[in-house]
């Protein structure tokens, strides 16, 4: 069964954090990320959502976004530039197709058949690029468009049974605090979602 990562509207913007919750319990422990060369748990995971009820400042907003259930290479427009660039990242989309904005950001992955972990969202990206053989693979991807989903796809998400990890949560990394961001709601929430290392979970 897929899981279609659809976010509730809601009146309050604390209220957002239930579906995240939801989200990422289905993204971390029921399921895979699947590449023509390898497959990975995802191990790290933070949320960017950007709607009138919840705008989320630190949300890139860019086009891609708005679609669900989606890839969204971030900062991707030249291919022969991006294998060169350092500040990669790849989302899974989570907007509305309309007005709304959504990202998963994937941080950490492990190798389902070595147990090697890939940290940091540019070495994380480039692991993945080197499965699809190129950058100009990325533009193929987002022709195809299809959803992350379907197993037709050259990146999509398998399902698999319940891997009963403990899911920690924390702030977001490497943000800083924008001026329009009130009482930093946004910068301190706990939108990173994360099963290793086993530690207690950050205050």
């Amino acid at each position: 069964m897929s899981h279609n990562f659809i976010i509730n509207e809601h009146n309050k913007k604390e209220d957002y954090q239930s579906d995240f919750d939801r989200i990422a319990k289905v993204l971390l422990n029921e399921k895979e990320l699947v590449t023509q060369e390898n497959s990975y748990r995802i191990r790290e995971i933070e949320f960017y959502y950007y709607s009138a009820k919840h705008t989320d400042l630190y949300c890139h907003r860019n086009d891609r976004q708005l679609k669900n259930n989606s890839l969204y290479f971030h900062r991707f427009k030249d291919p022969e530039k991006y294998v060169r660039l350092k500040q990669k990242g790849i989302d899974i989309t989570i907007g509305n197709g309309k007005t709304i904005y959504g990202g998963i950001l994937i941080r950490a992955i492990e190798n389902t058949k070595t147990n090697e972990i890939f940290t940091g969202i540019g070495k994380l990206t480039n692991r993945v690029i080197s499965d699809i053989g190129s950058t100009f693979v990325i533009q193929d991807i987002y022709n195809a468009d299809k959803s992350i989903f379907d197993s037709s796809a050259l990146i999509y998400l398998k399902p698999v049974e319940g891997n009963g990890l403990r899911i920690f949560k924390k702030r977001r990394q490497g943000l800083n605090l924008k001026k329009d961001d009130t009482g930093g709601f946004y910068l301190d929430s706990k939108y990173n979602y994360f099963t290793y290392p086993v530690i207690e979970e950050l205050k």
